[in-house]
C-alpha cells in the first residue's frame, strides 16, 4: 500500500498537530511511538536517541515489536555495524528493501530478525547538522521505494526531529528558569535566616526563629539539637502541623540521642561530617534493632527524607540542624545537604554568639545578686517596719486574690492536672521498659494504670475546652460555611488510610459567627461521621444545608451505625455516650461543645438516627436582618444563655 495515500496523508497531518501541542522530549517519543509510526503505514519501529555521553544510542521505545527481540537495543555503541547506527553516523536515510540486501550489506543483524522477511527503513533525526537520535521503520512485506515516499518519509523523519528539537529546548529553558527561581528562594531565605539569626541574643529566640522560617519554605519540620552531658537534646523544634511539635518532644524524651552513638546524629556530631538520607525505609528502621514501640513512634512522626548537618564554631560542634519531610514531592539530594550546611555555618555563629551573651548575662546577675543581698542587710531594719504597715493592704489583696482564684477554679482545675497526668504516663511507661517482662503482674497493672491516665488526660482536656468554649469572647465575622467544611474534609482525609469514604458536600451559605469555634463545630460533626460509619465497607457523609425563615440549617449525614432514637434528646450532654468506648474510643464530650457553640451563638442542635440505618446531625444558626449583627440580633435572654 502506498505511504502517501490521502487515508495516510490524514494520519500524518493529525499527528503533525499532536506533535505540535508536546511540551517534553518524553511526549514526543510516546507520540511517535503511540501515533506516529501506526500514521506512517509502517508495521513496526522503535526509536533510539544519542546517550549523554554521545558515545551510543539509547533505546526510546518501539512499537509493534516483541520484548526479546529488544534487549541487544537497551545500549548500542556508536562503532557497531548496524543499519540504524549506520544512518546516524552517516545522517543520511537507509533504506533496506528486502532480506537478502539485510544479509549481504549487515550479516551480524540475521540472527536476531527471526522470522522477518519484509522492508526496513532507518531515519536519522536531523536538525540542520546535529542529528539527535534515529527512527526505524519495519513494513511485513518486502517493498521498493520510490522517490516520493523516501522523500515522504525524510520529511517525516524531520518533523519528528524538529518537534524533539523544539520541546528539548522548551524543557531546558524551564528547567533553567526554575533552578533559577529555586537559588533566587535560597538567597532570599538566607537573607532572611540571617537577619532572624542576628535579631536577638537570646538563645532560646534565635533558634525558634530559625526553625519557625525553615518550616514550611525548606521542610515540614526542622529542629536543632544542642549537646546537654553526654545526649544532644532537642532545644528548637518546628512542624508544620503544630499537633506534631509535641509529638517529636517526647519521642527524644524516650529515646535520648547519645553524642557517642555509631550512627545517626551522635556521629555527625562527632565526625563534623553531615547526613543525608534521601528516602527512609522499613528495612533502615528495623536494622535499628529497636523495638516495635519505637518503629510505630518513628511511623506516627511521618518521616520521608532527611538531612543532619552540624553547627561548627572555632573548629567545634556545637549542635545539630535537622530537616525532615513528610513526603516523596519533598526528597532531599545533595544540593539541599550543601544548602543545609550555609545555614548551619550561620546558625553555629548564631549559637556561640548567644551562648557568649548569656554567659555575661550570668556573671552580671552575680554581681546583681551580690550587690542586692548588701543592699538588703543595710535596709533589714527598714523593710521590718515597713511590712507593718504593709500587713493590711497585703491582706486586703489576698482577699481579692481568693475571689480571683475561686472564680478561675474550674479552668485551672482541668488545666493544672495535665502535667501530673503526663508524669503518669511517661514514669510508667518507663517503669514498664525497665521491667520489660520480668514481672508480667506489674506490667499489666502499668498498662492499666496508663489506660486510666490516658483516660483521665482526655477528660481534663475536655473539660479544659469546655470550659475555654464557655468564657472566650466570640469574634463575628461572615463565614463561608462551603469552604470551611471542604478544609475540614481535607484534614480528615490523611487519617482513613485504606477506608473508602464518599464525600457529598452541596452548596453552604455565608453566616455570621466565629470562624474558629464553628470550624470545631463541622470538625467535631465530620470526625463523627467518620468514626461512627468504620463498620461500614463504603462510607458515605453528606454535608447540606437550607434556610428557613430567619436561621441557616445544617446538616451532616452518614450511613454509620446509627444509635437508638430514644437517646436523640440526651446525645449532647456532657460524657453522654451511645456506645461503649470498647468499641468506639472517645469520652462524650465533642457534640456537648457543638451544643454549647451552637448556643453561644443563638443556634440550636438536634440529632436523628435509626440503629444501623445512620444518624443525622443538624445545628442551626440564626440570620439577622440586613444591618445587624447576630449579637445585637439575639434577644437579651439569649444572649444571657449564650454567655452562660
Amino acid at each position: 500500500m502506498p505511504l502517501s495515500t490521502t487515508e495516510k496523508l490524514q494520519d500524518w497531518l493529525h499527528f503533525i498537530d499532536l506533535l505540535g501541542r508536546t511540551e517534553e522530549p518524553y511526549d514526543v517519543v510516546r507520540a511517535v511511538i503511540d501515533e506516529g509510526i501506526q500514521a506512517i503505514g509502517a508495521d513496526g519501529g522503535f526509536v533510539s536517541l544519542l546517550s549523554a555521553s554521545g558515545t551510543a544510542l539509547e533505546f526510546a521505545g518501539s512499537y509493534a515489536y516483541p520484548a526479546a527481540t529488544l534487549d541487544f537495543l537497551k545500549t548500542v555503541p556508536l562503532n557497531i555495524r548496524l543499519p540504524f547506527i549506520m544512518a546516524y553516523n552517516n545522517r543520511a536515510p537507509l533504506f533496506l528493501e528486502s532480506i537478502d540486501q539485510v544479509r549481504r550489506d549487515y550479516p551480524d543483524l540475521v540472527p536476531r530478525l527471526l522470522n522477518f522477511h519484509g522492508s526496513a527503513v532507518d531515519l536519522p533525526l536531523l536538525v540542520a547538522d546535529e542529528a539527535l537520535g534515529v527512527l526505524m521503520l519495519s513494513f511485513n512485506e518486502p517493498r521498493t521505494f520510490s522517490d516520493y515516499e523516501r522523500t515522504f518519509l525524510e520529511v517525516l523523519a524531520g518533523q519528528c526531529a524538529q518537534a524533539l528539537h523544539r520541546t528539548r529546548a522548551l524543557h531546558d529553558e524551564r528547567a533553567a528558569r526554575q533552578h533559577a527561581e529555586a537559588l533566587q528562594n535560597r538567597l532570599s531565605f538566607l537573607s532572611a535566616a540571617s537577619t532572624a539569626l542576628n535579631a536577638s541574643l537570646n538563645l532560646q529566640d534565635t533558634l525558634n526563629a530559625l526553625t519557625r522560617l525553615a518550616v514550611p519554605q525548606l521542610a515540614e519540620w526542622c529542629a536543632v539539637s544542642l549537646p546537654d552531658g553526654d545526649v544532644l537534646v532537642p532545644t528548637a523544634i518546628a512542624h508544620q502541623d503544630e499537633s506534631k511539635t509535641e509529638l517529636v518532644r517526647q519521642f527524644t524524651s524516650h529515646y535520648p540521642v547519645s553524642i557517642s552513638g555509631s550512627n545517626g546524629m551522635g556521629q555527625v556530631f562527632r565526625t563534623q561530617q553531615p547526613l543525608l538520607i534521601p528516602v527512609i525505609t522499613q528495612d533502615m528502621l528495623r536494622a535499628t534493632g529497636n523495638d516495635q514501640a519505637y518503629l510505630d513512634a518513628v511511623h506516627t512522626l511521618d518521616v520521608h527524607s532527611m538531612i543532619q548537618v552540624p553547627l561548627i564554631a572555632h573548629g567545634r560542634s556545637v549542635g545539630i540542624l535537622s530537616l525532615a519531610s513528610s513526603s516523596a514531592a519533598r526528597t532531599f539530594d545533595q544540593d539541599d545537604t550543601a544548602f543545609a550546611l550555609e545555614i548551619a555555618h550561620r546558625a553555629a555563629a548564631a549559637v556561640e554568639n548567644a551562648k557568649l551573651y548569656e554567659a555575661v548575662e550570668r556573671e552580671l546577675a552575680q554581681r546583681t545578686q551580690a550587690q542586692a543581698e548588701v543592699n538588703a542587710l543595710n535596709q533589714q531594719l527598714e523593710k521590718r517596719v515597713t511590712e507593718r504597715t504593709q500587713k493590711l493592704k497585703i491582706a486586703n489583696t489576698e482577699l481579692k486574690a481568693v475571689n480571683a482564684n475561686l472564680e478561675a477554679f474550674t479552668y485551672s482545675v482541668s488545666h493544672d492536672l495535665r502535667a501530673p497526668i503526663r508524669h503518669i504516663t511517661s514514669f510508667t511507661g518507663l517503669l514498664q521498659r525497665h521491667l520489660k517482662d520480668a514481672d508480667p503482674r506489674a506490667v499489666f497493672l502499668l498498662r492499666q494504670v496508663q489506660t486510666s491516665a490516658g483516660h483521665m488526660a482526655d477528660i481534663t482536656q475536655a473539660l479544659l475546652e469546655l470550659a475555654t468554649v464557655t468564657s472566650q469572647q466570640l469574634a463575628h465575622r461572615d463565614v463561608a460555611l462551603e469552604s470551611l467544611v471542604h478544609d475540614v474534609i481535607a484534614s480528615q482525609v490523611p487519617d482513613l488510610g485504606n477506608r473508602v469514604v464518599h464525600w457529598s458536600v452541596g452548596t453552604l451559605p455565608t453566616v455570621q459567627g466565629d470562624e474558629r469555634l464553628l470550624r470545631q463545630v463541622l470538625q467535631n460533626l465530620l470526625s463523627n461521621a467518620v468514626k461512627y460509619s468504620a463498620p461500614v465497607a463504603e462510607a458515605h457523609i453528606t454535608v447540606q444545608a437550607h434556610e428557613e425563615a430567619q436561621e441557616v440549617i445544617v446538616s451532616v449525614t452518614d450511613n454509620g451505625v446509627g444509635f437508638d432514637p430514644q437517646f436523640a434528646s440526651t446525645v449532647f450532654g456532657v460524657f453522654q455516650r451511645v456506645h461503649s468506648s470498647e468499641r468506639f474510643e472517645g469520652i462524650g464530650v465533642g457534640l456537648a461543645l457543638v451544643h454549647r457553640i451552637v448556643a453561644r451563638h443563638g443556634g440550636r442542635v438536634w440529632a436523628g438516627s435509626q440503629p444501623g440505618q445512620g444518624a443525622t446531625f443538624s445545628f442551626a444558626l440564626p440570620q439577622p436582618a440586613p444591618g445587624l449583627s447576630v449579637e445585637m440580633a439575639l434577644a437579651p435572654e439569649a444572649r444571657e444563655a449564650a454567655e452562660l
